[in-house]
Formats: C-alpha cells, sequence, structure tokens
C-alpha cells in the first residue's frame, strides 16, 4: 500500500547505492578505504606528525651525506688542484677587468693628447722642419709617416697616434 505522501518523497542517492550488490573486489577495498579514514580520524594529527618527522630525518640524512661527499671530493688531489686553478681564473678576471677599464681611460687620455698636439702643430709654419730639429735621431722613425701624410695617405691624427706609439714621450715633449 502507498501513501499519497509518500509519492511526493524521493529515496536519496545513497540509499540507491547501498541496495545495488558490490562485488567482492570492490568492498574488499571499500572496507580498506573505510579502516583507513577511520584510523585517521582515530588517530587526529599523529600521522601528519609521523610524516614531517619522517621528512626532517630524510632532509638531515641528505645533508650529512651532502657532507661526507664534499669531504671526499675535497681530499681529492685533482680536485684541490681544479679548486686552486679555479681561484687563480677568478683573479685572472678581476685584473684583466681592472686592465680593460685602464685601457679605455688610456684611449681617451691619447684622443685628448692628439687632439692637443694636433692643434699645436697647426700652430707651427714649417712642422718637418720643426720635428726633424728637435726629435734629433728618432726623426727616422715617424720621418716614412710624415711622408704619407703630405702625401694625403693618412691624417694627421692617425700620423700623431702612431708617432705616439713609437716615441712615446719623447713626441710629446717637443710640442709641449
Amino acid at each position: 500500500m502507498k501513501n499519497s505522501e509518500d509519492e511526493d518523497l524521493t529515496q536519496p542517492a545513497t540509499a540507491l547505492v547501498e541496495k545495488r550488490k558490490k562485488s567482492p573486489f570492490r568492498q574488499f577495498f571499500s572496507d580498506i578505504k573505510d579502516g583507513i579514514q577511520g584510523f585517521s580520524e582515530m588517530s587526529g594529527n599523529f600521522v601528519i606528525k609521523v610524516k614531517k618527522d619522517f621528512a626532517i630525518g630524510l632532509e638531515n640524512l641528505k645533508a650529512s651525506w651532502k657532507r661526507m661527499l664534499q669531504n671526499m671530493r675535497e681530499s681529492d688531489p685533482k680536485y684541490r688542484r681544479f679548486k686552486k686553478l679555479y681561484t687563480k681564473l677568478k683573479k685572472m678576471e678581476a685584473k684583466l677587468s681592472e686592465i680593460q677599464d685602464d685601457t679605455k681611460e688610456i684611449k681617451l687620455k691619447v684622443s685628448q693628447v692628439v687632439f692637443m698636439i694636433e692643434y699645436l702643430m697647426d700652430n707651427i709654419k714649417d712642422i718637418e722642419e720643426y720635428m726633424r730639429k728637435n726629435l734629433g735621431s728618432d726623426w727616422l722613425i715617424v720621418k716614412d709617416s710624415w711622408k704619407r701624410v703630405k702625401n694625403g695617405e693618412i691624417s694627421k691624427k692617425e700620423f700623431i697616434k702612431t708617432s705616439l706609439l713609437k716615441l712615446g714621450k719623447k713626441f710629446v715633449g717637443i710640442f709641449v
């Protein structure tokens, strides 16, 4: 017999699942899942605490192995030589960067000196005779470069730069 009130009510979805027969295989895993959930609810934070302790212990173990391997590696003569060479290479790299900075600064100063000497050369009427007289035997070193300037092959700036490279302060000294 059906009640008119019962017709409007529907059965919950869980009741339908319970009514369905479970296979023994499915029942076994369902029981294990319920057991694990029950154990974790009963144990509270115990499982979480065990996981954390295990993770910390594992990290400590990894760190100690890492230290042991590092000590073994450092006692190897090849490793020590490599480490020495690496530190020397780093020092050389630092010196190289210092040298590059100094070279850039010298290039800037040379360009200023070239500008000054070019200006001073323009004020001298017979520059060839002036250089021949003041450079003495060093005139022979820059003589070919001066001929190239007169022929228009190179500029005065290039002549001054080559003369500075060949004679250095002596070439600057005759003008300054």
